[in-house]
């Protein structure tokens, strides 16, 4: 009887072993699967993050070589930037951006120590430079460090200038990324046993997920005050057995844990069960022996030998199947041969292997899912990104704080700063021009309507540019905030403000042809007769005069005397004066009554221009007494400027117009080193020669330049100006030419007159 127990405890003790093994091992694979579904998890929203940086900065670095190419700035100064903006980010805690070349050799790095080496002497540096494109996982520790740790970058190729940007960090630092609610279901929805579960620890001892406990459970103690939780955190990997009470448990429980330690986050995960459930089946079947033994013990030895045989035979051939089992075969299944204990045993043991082997499949189709899920998103957030990046114009968005959401590419392009710079700030401290707009912004979001402004003026580089504003309502439930849409309506204002003038330019044509035309005739007989008088007045020895001086008793001589003595020939040159000048006024007048019927020639722009600075450097005005000798001038012509079919003398005109009224501004103003910049060059786009004038005079208000071309609008005392100078000289440039005229002024800041004139005339 003796030789039978201790043979049936043997037995009993070698299926206990064997069945222990088996749960450690289907404990162990739990935690790598649990294992793989966290890295494969965190891996993808890595990638995807790092992938993001590295992309983001390969258009960082495309935009300053386009800019390069566009003549903006020098190649060098295009590096120069793109590596400032490389090294002034951050990837997590630690991590940095920095560029190698497809030798190996490092060209951005935040360590300056570091550039100019070659470093393909280094397996993830050789596969960078095979691959170029791309995301890698290795081990690194940097400088200081004692143990090295995992790391993961992404890498884009810059084929320009042979540069592959990476974005690299520790993937400890990425742990924000991993959202735990993701896989947390699945994991407390994972069983062994009847009670059985799996749970995830932080090596400081918080409960990352557990089902029954929350907070910190580093200074746990067991029934027996055995501190298993510090024991695992010591272990790192391994097995423990302890005395556990959940606090749903009325008593105490022996618990057998498997733990694996996941080094890239920090985290000790755990799958555990009790060992009462695991092995409920054995101590079934050591009660059934414990009866057999007993009648045996009342029967008789032969029955004893039979009933042993009967027992230890099934035990044997169960324990041959537990070891036919191969660790990973998860198809594998005990034969169900009746319903004896060992029948109950394999049947238990099989409906576990289906359970762990169906959670097995059903995560494992989860992460697919999920990764596709994730590929997915990240496609339609690049679609969305390229689409709102397309648009002309600038967008914002913003939520109810006004923290902006949303900077597209053109955001970008017209402050100089990237969206992630942009994104998270307030709109008025990165989009200064939006502080006095937080109203509307405002108004829009409360009120769920669309709110614009138009119109609105901004100065840039002594430039005023005109924009739209629109602010549109975001609607969609639970979400406030709006989007910002700017548009640069400045080239319409400048065309509306053209067709105005253009127009006023029409209306007054028939009044001028009609007037020209009346008062044209008297003023010559008033011109011809004046001549006549002056001739006969001051010519005393003329026969005719004599004659009628004598007949009359009279001395020529006395009479030219008198008319001296009186003025009288002095008011007569005045009316002469005066009526050369109205016939001046009366030739501009009819200037806007008719189309040229000139020649048309061509003429190369620069000799043009040459000839017209010739002519008005022997200007000078006693009465406004400036010289134009003493006026500076500035010539910027472009090389190889094509010949420009035009109306000389009309042409003649309009600059000797600019010129003089530039000159007479600068000379009222006093004006220190006064000074004309004259610019020509051919815009190829447009097919327009543009000839630009400025001054550094006293300038003109908003509203005198918009009436800098109105027909008889003059700012100088009566009697002096016409106003018709630069309304004919527009008429002769937008009519004659069908060229356009504008003036740039501010007050204090000079004036500059753009004319722009087509090279090919119909």
């Amino acid at each position: 009887m003796i030789i039978l127990s201790l043979g049936f405890s043997l037995l009993f003790f070698q299926v206990r072993s064997a069945l222990e093994q088996k749960i450690k091992e289907e404990l162990n694979q739990s935690n790598q699967t649990i294992t793989d579904m966290i890295e494969t998890t965190a891996t993808v929203s890595i990638r995807n993050h790092l992938k993001a940086i590295a992309e983001k900065n390969r258009e960082i670095v495309s935009y300053f070589y386009q800019k390069f190419l566009d003549g903006e700035i020098s190649e060098s100064e295009a590096k120069h930037n793109a590596v400032q903006v490389l090294l002034s980010q951050t990837v997590g805690d630690t991590g940095y951006l920095y560029c190698i070349d497809s030798k190996g050799i490092a060209v951005v790095h935040p360590q300056k120590g570091v550039l100019g080496h070659n470093f393909s002497f280094r397996k993830f540096i050789q596969k960078q430079i095979s691959e170029k494109e791309g995301y890698l996982e290795y081990e690194w520790k940097n400088p200081g460090e004692t143990l090295e740790r995992p790391k993961a970058l992404y890498m884009s190729y810059f084929e320009a200038w042979d540069w592959i940007i990476s974005a690299s960090s520790y993937k400890s630092e990425f742990l924000w990324l991993i959202d735990i609610e993701d896989f947390k279901d699945r994991i407390l929805n994972l069983s062994f046993g009847k009670t059985g579960y799996s749970f995830i620890l932080n090596s400081k001892g918080d409960a990352v997920i557990h089902p029954e406990v929350t907070g910190n459970v580093l200074a746990l103690k067991d029934a027996n005050g055995f501190s298993f939780v510090r024991e695992m955190m010591r272990l790192k990997k391994g097995y423990l057995t302890y005395w556990w009470k959940n606090p749903s448990e009325p008593y105490p429980r022996e618990k057998f844990v498997a733990f694996d330690y996941i080094p890239a986050f920090d985290w000790l995960i755990v799958s555990s069960s009790y060992t009462r459930e695991v092995f409920s089946s054995l101590n079934d079947i050591q009660k059934t022996f414990l009866v057999i033994l007993i009648l045996v013990v009342l029967i008789t030895g032969g029955i004893t030998l039979i009933v042993s045989t009967t027992i230890t035979n099934p035990l044997l051939k169960f324990i041959r199947q537990l070891e036919k089992m191969a660790p990973d075969d998860w198809s594998s299944r005990l034969a169900d041969e009746g319903n004896d204990e060992i029948g109950k045993l394999s049947a238990s043991f099989n409906r576990f292997m289906d359970r762990i082997g169906a959670y097995r499949k059903e995560l494992i189709s989860e992460i697919k899912v999920r990764k596709k899920a994730e590929n997915d998103l990240q496609h339609l957030k690049n679609y969305l990104s390229d689409i709102i990046d397309s648009m002309p114009s600038i967008l914002i968005g913003v939520d109810n704080h006004g923290i902006i959401t949303q900077w597209n590419k053109k955001a970008q392009q017209a402050t100089g700063i990237s969206s992630e710079s942009a994104t998270g700030r307030l709109v008025h401290d990165v989009f200064p021009q939006m502080s006095n707009r937080m109203e509307l912004i405002r108004q829009a979001i409360s009120e769920q309507r669309v709110t614009s402004e138009s119109r609105h003026t901004r100065t840039q580089n002594n430039q005023t540019f005109f924009e739209d504003v629109t602010v549109y309502p975001l609607r969609a439930t639970g979400v406030k905030g709006c989007v910002i849409r700017i548009d640069d309506v400045t080239q319409q204002v400048r065309m509306e403000e053209m067709m105005i003038q253009s127009e006023k330019m029409m209306s007054v044509g028939g009044l001028a042809a009609g007037m020209a035309h009346e008062i044209n005739n008297p003023l010559a007989g008033m011109v011809q007769n004046v001549i006549v008088m002056q001739s006969r007045l001051e010519n005393p020895d003329m026969p005719a005069n004599q004659r009628a001086a004598k007949e009359l008793g009279i001395s020529t001589t006395d009479i030219k005397h008198f008319m001296e003595k009186r003025g009288i020939l002095r008011i007569l040159e005045a009316i002469h004066s005066s009526g050369l000048r109205a016939a001046e006024i009366v030739n501009s007048m009819l200037s806007f009554a008719r189309q040229s019927d000139a020649d048309v020639s061509f003429h190369y722009p620069d000799q043009l221009i040459d000839q017209i600075l010739e002519l008005v450097a022997t200007d000078y005005d006693l009465k406004k007494q400036y010289d134009f000798k003493s006026i500076k001038i500035i010539k910027e012509y472009a090389d190889n400027l094509p010949m420009l079919p035009c109306e000389s003398a009309k042409i003649q005109q309009v600059m000797l117009n600019i010129l003089r009224n530039g000159a007479q501004a600068m000379q009222e103003a006093n004006t220190a080193s006064p000074m004309f910049t004259i610019r020509i060059y051919a815009e190829t786009a447009s097919q327009m020669i543009c000839i630009e004038i400025e001054d550094n005079g006293p300038g003109m208000d908003e509203e005198t330049r918009l009436k800098a071309f109105d027909p008889f609008f003059t700012t100088k005392p009566v009697g002096i100006g016409t106003g018709l100078g630069l309304s004919v000289s527009y008429f002769i440039i937008t009519e004659n030419h069908n060229g356009t005229m504008d003036v740039i002024s501010e007050p204090g800041k000079g004036t500059n007159f753009i004319i722009q004139l087509p090279i090919q005339r119909n």
